[in-house]
């Protein structure tokens, strides 16, 4: 279609469509979208009834996009070309940012759940192995192994969005080297833990967190505002509001939102990162590291879900950013992460994926325990399924996905 085919109103969507590369759809104003178009902002009125109808006209779009690949990705599951369904994803969205963007923008949890349900009812068989037909999860094993290869995806895309920017041939052969992660995680022996080893280490973790102080009242007053605006309309005066306040006292103590974030955030992460960092030195073997790092953190969050929200805001702000990672973390804390999650990896590891910035490899192990503790928030998981869960995912962290009997038996990756 020409651009004298195409319509005002087509015209529209695609510019707001665009604009979420990095936005959210609720902050893109008209006054954006007629600059993009070349029209008058009163001139998207003879199109749309109000801001809230283009939106709706946007999200249909963004399912079009979305389940015109899923159906590719479909055919080649039906075909068991499961490593070719992989590669299909990670090239639509390479060239699709805006659509991840939309995932992490417009919702204050982090799971995608919700938005797969529909591509289910739609008939895109792949996910029915995972959900039934009242979207209860059906195998928590598959749906670990789903969510392994989903989180995998997830957070080398964003990495690869920031790097690409400046360093464009940084990430060649990105898709065959996002598989050997997939299906070789960290390398790590197969002869791995024993329940014995499990309960010693699990009791280190719930040692280490049995009392944690309360949470502070403005971070859980943040998380309420952030669970009904989203991040990008938090404003300091709908925290007071939450809270009780008169809207300009938070001033007292902040003098702008991201002083606020900062200010409420880090002391929560410092205290998370440092138990984090204190496990992890009781432990010699790397697979203990490894494990003490995932149970601590989601144990963590768990039992402090406010906290999920940060992890929302940090994402938004470039997680892989290393000064907005060194805004809010200790150094002291940073630099002994760093030593310890290197005693985690073997040198050999460290050169099969040299193509990968380390903080992304980091953020990679991280992020683990938050898709997951939102997940399990999402569907109710019992605290057995939670464990489970962890572990089927700290296997896959540290030797990567196998095509056992039951990912045989259901067909998937």
């Amino acid at each position: 279609m020409s651009e004298e085919e195409v319509s005002t109103k087509e015209k529209i969507i695609q510019a707001t469509f665009s604009l979420l590369k990095s936005n959210s759809l609720s902050s893109i104003s008209l006054s954006s979208i007629a600059k993009e178009v070349n029209i008058s902002k009163t001139a998207i009125y003879r199109h749309f009834k109000s801001k809230e109808d283009l939106e709706a006209a946007v999200q249909q779009r963004i399912f079009e996009t979305i389940y015109s690949n899923m159906k590719e990705i479909d055919l080649l599951y039906r075909e068991k070309k499961y490593k070719e369904c992989i590669v299909s994803a990670l090239r639509f969205l390479k060239v699709h940012p805006e659509i991840i963007n939309y995932g992490l923008f417009s919702s204050p949890d982090v799971g995608e759940d919700k938005r797969l349900y529909r591509y289910c009812d739609e008939g895109v068989s792949l996910f029915s192995l995972f959900y039934d037909e009242n979207h209860k999860i059906k195998d928590y094993d598959l749906y670990s192994r789903g969510l392994y290869v989903a989180v995998t995806m997830i957070d080398f895309l964003l990495g690869w969005f920031r790097v690409s920017e400046t360093k464009e041939n940084l990430y060649e052969n990105f898709e065959e080297n996002i598989l050997k992660i997939i299906y070789g995680g960290l390398q790590a022996p197969k002869d791995f833990l024993s329940p014995a080893d499990f309960a010693h280490l699990d009791t280190i973790c719930l040692n280490s967190l049995a009392a944690l102080p309360q949470l502070d009242k403005k971070l859980v007053a943040l998380s309420s505002v952030v669970a009904k605006v989203g991040f990008p309309n938090v404003t300091v005066e709908a925290v007071a509001t939450e809270l009780g306040m008169v809207k300009s006292s938070l001033y007292t103590w902040f003098r702008d939102k991201q002083q606020m974030l900062t200010s409420l955030i880090a002391p929560e992460i410092n205290m998370m990162l440092s138990t984090v960092l204190q496990n992890m030195r009781q432990v010699d073997s790397p697979l203990e590291k490894l494990y003490l790092l995932l149970k601590t953190e989601t144990i963590y969050f768990n039992t402090r879900k406010k906290m999920l929200t940060a992890c929302k805001w940090i994402q938004l702000e470039g997680n892989y950013n290393t000064e907005r990672f060194e805004t809010i973390v200790n150094e002291k804390i940073s630099l002994g992460l760093a030593e310890e999650l290197g005693k985690s990896v073997t040198k050999e590891v460290k050169e099969r994926y040299s193509c990968f910035d380390p903080h992304l490899v980091a953020g990679w192990i991280f992020s683990f325990p938050v898709f997951l503790v939102v997940n399990a928030i999402h569907h109710e998981f019992s605290e057995i399924e939670l464990n489970d869960s962890l572990r089927s995912l700290f296997n896959m962290i540290a030797g990567g996905l196998t095509l056992d009997k039951y990912l045989k038996k259901g067909g998937n990756v």
